[in-house]
């Protein structure tokens, strides 16, 4: 056996002083400094495994007599938020008995089964309900609704919106400066309008919003004879059509406003005003300009009316054309030059720019609010 070898069997036995003499024994050629180097223990744990000594030895439990240890169980029972010194220390105070920690927090343990168990057998819990995610088969079945705060002018306020969870076609869209009840209702009413007056045909899907729980909402509903399903509570994810619709809505709402707010014709109007103007403006290009690929490339509003196949084929002989072309003329511009050309075409305002240079940043939705009260009016 070689000395590297033993060497390693050496280091996984380090604590077995019985072993290590035995080692010690066949490397009688090697020098302790030599052992040493090569383990990462200090020459003096080193001795201290040589010499047997410092072992720890197994001690008895400390035990408390049985009346103490009844007492301290009447403190948990009283008082359970005491912790091992806390109940100590009252115990000490009141001079009913003195209780080690360790014991202290073993009948703490036992307490909590007991107390467990008690509510367990009791049935004082409801039972737990599962929740199953539905998807809709079509347009039409399953309608969600959410709200959402945005930044504008230095003040808050907030948009509402209902949309189709199969085509993720908004249904409806509302801005207010308070998220009350009326915000959550235009939404509603919008939506049955364009289904000329029909509902969802299984149920609107909400969160546990207080605006979602409120009577006010359920009692339109009713009226309606809409069925409204709420998912769980923080579980956003069961309701995750609305969540990303939601976020999609904000990008394309920021880019809106900042175009919007350059036409001056729009400056007699009120902020709020505004804000409705370019929450419609983004729900329109949400639904018919911006296709989605989770829709094949086309977008909500051909899902929505019917007419998806169609515009798939359509789009499917458009791109077979384009990858026909063979012969492609060289530019004549650098790439420089070609995308200054096409972005700075007519001038961008301080707040168009401000704008998308958010979008190039991370978390662009947070630092556009606090951004864009620096260049209005620049």
């Amino acid at each position: 056996m070689c000395g590297k070898t033993i060497l390693m069997i050496w280091l996984g036995v380090q604590e077995t002083v019985n072993l290590y003499k035995i080692l010690r024994e066949k490397l009688r050629h090697l020098r302790s400094n030599q052992i040493i180097d090569q383990t990462n223990y200090s020459k003096s744990r080193f001795y201290v495994w040589l010499k047997g000594i410092h072992e720890r030895k197994k001690r008895d439990p400390k035990l408390a007599p049985m009346q103490v240890a009844e007492t301290a169980v009447e403190v948990i029972g009283k008082y359970p938020h005491f912790s091992a010194s806390k109940g100590q220390g009252y115990m000490i105070y009141h001079q009913t008995g003195y209780i080690p920690r360790h014991i202290y927090k073993s009948l703490k343990k036992t307490v909590k089964r007991l107390i467990f168990q008690e509510v367990s057998n009791r049935k004082l819990l409801p039972e737990r309900t599962s929740y199953k995610h539905e998807r809709p088969d079509e347009p039409g079945e399953i309608w969600a609704e959410d709200f959402t705060r945005i930044g504008v002018s230095g003040e808050t306020f907030y948009v509402s919106l209902l949309i189709d969870v199969a085509s993720n076609y908004y249904l409806g869209a509302a801005a207010s400066k308070w998220a009350d009840d009326k915000l959550v209702e235009v939404p509603v009413i919008q939506a049955l309008e364009v289904t000329n007056g029909c509902g969802p045909k299984r149920f609107l899907l909400s969160d546990n919003g207080s605006q979602y729980i409120s009577t006010e909402h359920g009692r339109l509903l009713n009226k309606l004879d809409i069925v409204q399903k709420r998912i769980p509570a923080c579980t956003p994810e069961y309701n995750g059509s609305i969540e990303c619709g939601v976020k999609e809505f904000k990008n394309v709402f920021y880019n809106v406003w900042a175009q919007m707010e350059t036409i001056l014709a729009d400056k007699g109007k009120t902020v709020l005003e505004r804000i409705q103007l370019a929450v419609c403006e983004s729900a329109k290009r949400l639904n018919y300009e911006i296709p989605r690929p989770c829709l094949r490339g086309v977008t909500p509003a051909d899902v929505q009316k019917g007419v998806s196949e169609e515009k798939i084929q359509i789009n499917r002989k458009y791109v077979e054309q384009e990858q026909q072309t063979k012969k492609v003329k060289p530019w004549t511009k650098s790439t420089w030059a070609l995308v200054k050309d096409a972005l700075c075409q007519g001038g961008l305002s301080n707040l168009e720019l401000m704008t998308k240079f958010c979008f190039f940043l991370k978390r662009p939705l947070r630092k556009l609010p606090n951004l864009m009260p620096e260049v209005l009016g620049n």
